[in-house]
């Protein structure tokens, strides 16, 4: 399949104070559906580059905090407009960085001015002040800024979930220093300089790196107030450690090992499985909100197997330039050999392994950091597969005697992200997915494709702390101030 494209390395810098800013030295970024080729060059930034842009932010927030919400509103409204701009071309880079498919990459860059335009619709509430009854005059309880914002991404979703912590950092009258994964940041670093455009000078600024080099200047600078993360659990315990000594606000989304739970009714019917197995196989499995453990009634499994395993058969694996891909690599050749190896330790307990899917095109499966969806079924909660994260397209199919057993089995776990009931009766599903320890939970869905941006997401336990999106979103970079008047009568 032709699946040619333009392999001229890009090259991105860095934004501070409205300037681009190289470096003296490069990180390369490479492709992983072909791991010999060279996508593009960043800048790789230094602790001075972090200064500078902190400073910039610190001073190009002392204006913009003066604003009203709607003001500061009707400015972003046209920043995130242009982040419209060339998204065709956009997306063929994001899908040779990342991996992604070209459905996926197209997505998740035109989310940014659709999603954030709900975020936009909440200024006017925003504006409102809380007013209460006082003694001897009125109290006002309103909101502040924290002042300089870090915004510190992942490789596997940097551009929506770039965009899900600035505009609202922004809004809340914030400024931002956004620090993009080395791995995947040339189509994030492009998005954010065309909302900067149209932003003042340093409000927005945008510092390449490897974090060994310039994570503690980030997550330690003492005019930084809040860091906004997102990335796995064994980071985030270092930057809270880091942010502690300053005493900094932290929102984290962290790892999640989110189990959907079937029951006895459920509908099993090709319609049902083929959305269950776009849940699971999205990105390769590489998704902290998508389905990582299913528990399915005895009596049903192999039923429920056959039909899972006959709609991840229709999975088309390679190279996600090609429009016909359905699933594309994963993002590292690290990240394959620890699939694998969940895999051949399945197989070494037992399990059954079903490795599905069509091959688009052999050679470049072999090439690149590709497997096919996988299924496994006959192991128990202690082997790794299904105790801890495995961020791969590889999902175990569990069997359980009674509801109580799977909550029970399903609630077991550091993590707590999302969670799905899958009943014909919406209700009973609806009182039973209260019950799973998540942040975010669902029925007959699940995964970040199904969450209302209108609503607050996030998670629990060792899965995160803070909500992103809805006004609750927008509060997390906001701090509550109370203002009390004395007043002679």
């Amino acid at each position: 399949m032709d699946v040619s494209h333009d392999t001229t390395p890009v090259r991105a810098d860095m934004l501070i104070g409205g300037r681009r800013v190289n470096s003296s030295r490069r990180i390369e970024v490479f492709n992983p559906a072909k791991p010999s080729e060279l996508v593009g060059t960043i800048a790789r930034g230094t602790p001075e580059h972090v200064v500078d842009a902190i400073t910039a932010a610190k001073k190009a927030q002392n204006s913009w905090s003066g604003m009203t919400f709607s003001q500061r509103a009707a400015i972003l409204g046209r920043a995130i407009a242009s982040a419209d701009e060339g998204i065709e071309e956009r997306a063929k880079l994001f899908v040779r960085e990342n991996g992604k498919t070209l459905a996926e990459a197209t997505g998740e860059l035109r989310s940014v001015a659709v999603r954030q335009r709900l975020t936009l619709e909440l200024a006017e509430e925003l504006d409102s002040a809380r007013e209460l009854a006082a003694p001897n005059g009125r109290t006002f309880i309103g909101y502040i800024p924290f002042g300089v914002v870090v915004s510190i991404v992942p490789w596997n979703g940097p551009v929506g979930l770039a965009s899900m912590q600035v505009i609202p950092a922004l809004l809340a009258g914030n400024s931002v220093v956004v620090k993009p994964p080395e791995s995947c940041p040339l189509a994030l670093t492009k998005t954010m300089e065309l909302i900067a455009q149209e932003l003042p000078p340093g409000l927005l600024n945008i510092v390449t790196g490897l974090p060994s080099e310039i994570g503690d200047t980030l997550t330690q600078h003492p005019d930084v107030g809040k860091i906004g993360f997102t990335g796995s659990i064994p980071s985030a315990r270092k930057i809270i450690v880091n942010a502690a000594q300053t005493i900094k606000a932290i929102t984290a989304e962290l790892g999640g090992n989110d189990a959907a739970i079937v029951l006895d009714d459920a509908d099993i019917s090709d319609d049902t499985m083929r959305r269950m197995t776009t849940i699971v196989y999205r990105m390769a499995g590489q998704v902290c909100m998508a389905i990582k453990r299913i528990y399915v009634p005895e009596d049903m499994h192999d039923h429920f197997v056959d039909a899972f395993k006959k709609a991840a058969g229709r999975v088309i694996v390679g190279n996600g330039l090609n429009p016909s891909v359905v699933m594309g690599p994963l993002h590292t050749r690290h990240a394959l050999e620890r699939a694998k190896g969940l895999v051949e330790d399945s197989r070494n307990r037992g399990g059954a392994v079903h490795e599905l899917g069509v091959v688009d095109d052999e050679s470049s499966f072999a090439e690149g950091h590709f497997m096919r969806p996988t299924v496994v079924t006959g192991l128990d909660d202690s082997a790794p597969l299904v105790a801890e994260e495995q961020f791969s397209p590889i999902v175990p199919v569990i069997p359980y005697k009674d509801v109580e057993e799977a909550l029970s089995r399903a609630n077991s776990t550091i993590f707590g992200l999302g969670g799905s009931i899958w009943s014909r009766d919406i209700d009973k599903a609806a009182r039973l997915a209260r019950r799973i320890e998540a942040g975010t939970v669902f029925v007959n869905t699940h995964g970040t494709q199904s969450v209302n941006r209108r609503a607050p997401y996030g998670g629990i336990k060792q899965s995160g702390m803070g909500r992103r999106s809805g006004i609750e979103g927008i509060r997390e970079y906001m701090q509550i101030q109370t203002l009390t008047t004395y007043e002679h009568e």
